[in-house]
This record gives structure tokens, C-alpha cells and sequence, in this order.
């Protein structure tokens, strides 16, 4: 087997090569997550930002 990319042909990169293969394999779909998971978080963290700012609106001056 040649690479491409000039990497080594070594027994210990075949065996990176094929773990790196059984990852993908095992969790096709995890960036795909990963990269929907970070943008619920934005949205929460903006959900969060405005209620706040909702809040200090409607009882700003109104307090002890």
C-alpha cells in the first residue's frame, strides 16, 4: 500500500490508518453531532442572554 501523503509505510501506521477507519465506521454521523451539539449551545446561550435581558427590563426600578 502507498500513501499519497508521503506518510510512512510502517506496521504502526497501518495500525493507526485502521483504528482511525474502525472510529469512523462505529460513529459515522459524530461530527455532524458534535457540530449540531455547538450550535444548540449558541442558541441556548443567546436564549439565555435575552431572557435576562427581558428580565432586567420589565423590573428595572422595581426592587427592595
Amino acid at each position: 500500500m502507498t500513501y499519497d501523503d508521503g506518510a510512512p509505510q510502517t506496521v504502526d501506521q497501518y495500525s493507526k490508518d485502521v483504528s482511525a477507519f474502525l472510529m469512523w465506521a462505529a460513529e459515522p454521523h459524530l461530527e455532524a453531532r458534535k457540530r449540531t451539539g455547538f450550535m444548540v449551545m449558541v442558541f441556548l446561550l443567546g436564549l439565555a442572554a435575552l431572557v435576562w435581558m427581558t428580565k432586567r427590563a420589565i423590573y428595572a426600578g422595581k426592587g427592595h
